[in-house]
């Protein structure tokens, strides 16, 4: 029953999306047709090829997550499986690039453990950088924007305390798993390299974001802002779990926090590009991940 109302939420929510997007296409398709005009074919060709290493860069950490748990995958091998599995996450449901990749890890001959972990370190290292990035860089340049976000969602102030709360008073109920709970929060730690793989993906996909505003702005935007924005938006889209691929909520973040610099609907506009652009490259990965040759089975390094 549970999985029946989230299956139903979650396809509610893209209908709600379609029917957004044909509304404001139906009043403003002269903004479509101006924002695609003014942005020179150079911007578009540097934030395509920006993406492009982005996702590159997202593969090298999904590598590193496997080479943390003694998986000797070659690059192009982990390539192909991160970027064959990427368009399922636009299904409803959520979960199908995660099916896709659990599929390929055990065709692969890994265990279930191994698979469970290496893809929980994964998603940690790319989320909880997104999210602890984005605030950072924001909180630096901007901090209007989270004061402002605090108070269009009033419940997330409630939420926060009622959560700490919890924590405190369950705190001394943890006795004995909190040995346990310690052994795991380390494994998640970070590695030098795939920190500093994390903090490359935010500045070059939050860059490839920037350089289309740039034509538009009324003001100047920073390029620090807006990678914090970038970062801070697809962490709070992977959150939110009805929206597939965080669509429409990462591009409602994104509107939320040009409101100093553009118009809205120019903002809308220039988010769903975006979106558009990302989804372009992961057909053009994905079509390329295809002609990479499977293996029956994987390595283990012993070091």
């Amino acid at each position: 029953m549970q999985t029946k109302l989230k299956t139903a939420l979650k396809t509610l929510w893209w209908a709600v999306v379609l029917c957004f997007i044909l509304i404001f296409l139906h009043g403003n398709l002269h903004v479509v047709d101006e924002v695609v005009k003014r942005l020179p074919i150079g911007i578009i060709v540097i934030s395509l090829l920006s993406l492009t290493v982005g996702k590159l860069l997202l593969t090298a950490i999904m590598h590193q997550s496997l080479l943390y748990h003694k998986v000797d995958f070659p690059f192009i091998q982990s390539f192909s499986i991160y970027n064959i599995t990427q368009l399922g996450k636009y299904i409803p449901g959520s979960i199908w690039q995660f099916v896709g990749k659990i599929g390929m890890y055990k065709s692969a001959g890994l265990d279930g453990r191994t698979v469970r972990d290496t893809i929980i370190l994964e998603t940690f290292w790319v989320v909880f950088s997104a999210f602890m990035f984005g605030l950072l860089l924001i909180g630096l340049s901007q901090y209007r924007f989270l004061l402002t976000l605090i108070q269009k969602v009033p419940p997330a102030i409630p939420m926060a305390v009622v959560g700490i709360v919890l924590f405190l008073l369950l705190l001394p109920r943890l006795g004995p798993y909190r040995q346990r709970l310690y052994g795991y929060s380390r494994r998640l730690l970070f590695t030098p390299l795939s920190f500093i793989t994390a903090l490359l993906i935010w500045l070059v996909l939050g860059f490839a974001f920037w350089i289309t505003l740039t034509p538009f702005a009324t003001a100047e935007i920073g390029l620090v802002y807006i990678i914090g924005l970038y970062a801070f938006s697809y962490a709070v889209g992977f959150a939110v779990p009805f929206a597939p691929a965080g669509i429409g909520i990462r591009e409602s973040v994104l509107v939320l926090g040009l409101a100093p610099y553009l118009d809205v609907n120019s903002a809308i506009v220039l988010a769903a590009l975006n979106r558009i652009f990302y989804i372009f490259i992961e057909i053009i990965l994905s079509a390329l991940s295809v002609t990479v040759p499977a293996r029956s089975s994987v390595d283990r390094s012993k070091t």
